[in-house]
């Protein structure tokens, strides 16, 4: 029987250090975060990891911290309002607990593979995945059983992956991105631009 995501330690780094941050933060949630938004949306956004100070504290991805301001802010502004709403983006992590420095080895990003894979096949009107940098592009690709090598990541690329399905890549929306301009509103903003484009194609 597989372990459920709130009760998986599989681990062993990550779930030590969220028993450690339950003593240091113990108003905050300190488990797996769970992702949001609607399983019968077209689009599913597919981040890093949950933010110490955001999605680890609030127990709601990409929500609390800069990261998820930005992306709420450029769903906002290419016409995703409300999160209710039967088409608004699901959104999830690759990672479903915050690594330390929120930077999770590629062993964690593969065990947690098995939940992503779950999310994502579950979501029967699927047809736009955005990975938020490369190693969410990478852990999307691995539950389709892709090549890396044949699915190279670049900002504002599209790959066809299976079952009429397109992966878009995009820089993540972090603090040192943003700040450093390897990624602006802007281009976050056409990222989500191109994904609504490709889903009205195939209504």
């Amino acid at each position: 029987m597989k372990e459920p995501l709130d009760s998986c330690t599989k681990c062993h780094r990550i779930s030590k250090n969220l028993l450690d941050l339950k003593n240091i933060y113990t108003d905050y949630h300190n488990k797996p975060v769970q992702g949001v938004g609607s399983k019968d949306s077209s689009i599913c956004i597919v981040g890093l990891a949950p933010g110490l100070h955001g999605a680890n504290k609030t127990g709601i991805v990409f929500n609390g911290d800069f990261s998820g301001n930005i992306l709420s802010y450029c769903l906002k502004s290419v016409g995703f309002i409300d999160p209710l709403e039967k088409d608004y983006p699901y959104i999830t992590n690759s990672v479903k607990c915050y690594p330390p420095n929120n930077k999770p080895y590629i062993s964690e990003v593969d065990n947690c593979s098995r939940f992503l894979k779950k999310e994502i096949f579950n979501m029967s009107k699927l047809r736009v995945i955005i990975a938020l940098g490369k190693l969410s592009h990478l852990a999307v690709l691995k539950i389709y059983k892709l090549i890396p090598s044949k699915y190279i990541f670049q900002h504002g690329k599209i790959h066809k992956l299976l079952n009429n399905i397109i992966l878009i890549d995009s820089y993540h929306c972090s603090k040192l991105n943003i700040n450093t301009k390897r990624v602006t509103i802007q281009m976050l903003n056409n990222i989500l631009f191109k994904a609504k484009q490709y889903k009205y194609k195939h209504d």
